[in-house]
């Protein structure tokens, strides 16, 4: 079953975050804009599960576009979601697959 997240106009290169219901149960998703292309990512970073940003829908990112974690300033290229510094060195964030139709983000 899809689930409508928001209109991508509304998404920044800053990030927004949004509670959504999965398989599992809510969890808070980030989504972030490169250009046309958004991306998603599950909000808990890779080295203790920890929501990646310091207040809702405020997010760390770096003069070099990485986003980094708050609480242990692990920096993650926000184009593959790779860990590339930081206690978490190597590993990822976990992608969400997301569908644009119409201007609206879906969840898949």
């Amino acid at each position: 079953m899809s689930q409508r997240i928001c209109q991508a106009s509304e998404v920044t290169e800053k990030g927004r975050e949004y509670r959504v219901n999965g398989e599992d149960g809510p969890f808070y998703l980030m989504v972030f804009r490169r250009g046309d292309n958004l991306m998603a990512y599950h909000n808990a970073c890779p080295h203790q599960g920890r929501s990646l940003n310091f207040a809702p829908d405020r997010f760390l990112i770096g003069d070099d576009g990485l986003l980094v974690c708050a609480h242990h300033g692990a920096a993650f290229d926000l184009d593959s979601g790779d860990c590339l510094a930081g206690p978490c060195k190597g590993s990822s964030l976990r992608a969400i697959a997301i569908r644009v139709r119409d201007d609206e983000v879906w969840l898949d």
